[in-house]
């Protein structure tokens, strides 16, 4: 009889056990779905978000550049981002002598290219005398947002500068847009000017001044055309 007590005594004891395993089971299992599934998605989506598509040197390959001396002595480089995302660039500038020595040398950047776009900077410290000179170029994809969708310029030789507007018709205010201008005789640069403005509203426009070209007396010079580049048109982030 006594036997027979104690099994009805553990057989209770376990289904008890049983029945406490299963009602603490249950909520964990709940919770384990509800918040590591969603944790889980927005990790993976956020590194999607940020994962590069081209390396450095793959986007360098799709870059163009050419340069030339203009009437005031410096150097003025005109690139393409022929790649099929926006660019971040460092374009660097080498000067050399006649013997092959280093006579100088400058570097510039541009942000937010656009893809299939053309930019213009000048080498603002291009030394007085040199020789020949080489362009290198490094890419990267721009971690800025880029607004060059969302804008219209226009540009009108005024008879003493030549002034350019970038109109906003995006619902932001974009941080920094870069505009410049290369001046033409015949096929030759001579001259080239550029400007910044700052955080333009929405619907707002980011208008520019930009100087007649001038040789190394700082004298005006007369130029037959000339081209406005959008450098870029962005937001930090």
């Amino acid at each position: 009889m006594k036997k027979k007590i104690s099994i009805l005594v553990f057989a209770i004891i376990l289904l008890i056990g049983m029945t406490g395993c299963t009602k603490n089971a249950k909520p964990s299992s709940t919770g384990t779905n509800d918040g590591a599934s969603s944790t889980g998605k927005n990790t993976n989506n956020e590194k999607n978000k940020n994962e590069k598509s081209y390396s450095p040197s793959e986007l360098e390959k799709n870059v163009t550049s050419s340069g030339s001396v203009d009437e005031s002595g410096r150097l003025v480089v005109i690139v393409k981002n022929n790649n099929k995302v926006d660019v971040d660039l460092n374009v660097e500038a080498e000067f050399y002598d006649a013997n092959g020595g280093i006579a100088g040398s400058d570097s510039d950047d541009l942000y937010a290219v656009g893809a299939g776009s053309e930019a213009a900077l000048s080498m603002i410290s291009t030394p007085e005398n040199f020789d020949n000179y080489k362009i290198y170029i490094d890419a990267e994809e721009t971690e800025h947002k880029s607004y060059l969708k969302n804008v219209e310029i226009s540009s009108n030789d005024n008879g003493e500068d030549i002034v350019a507007q970038v109109k906003n018709n995006s619902n932001d205010t974009i941080e920094s847009i870069d505009v410049s201008v290369v001046f033409y005789k015949g096929d030759k640069i001579i001259g080239y000017s550029d400007g910044t403005e700052i955080d333009t509203k929405s619907g707002r426009s980011a208008n520019f001044t930009l100087s007649y070209p001038y040789d190394k007396e700082y004298n005006d010079i007369k130029f037959d055309n000339y081209k406005v580049y959008l450098n870029g048109a962005y937001s930090y982030k």
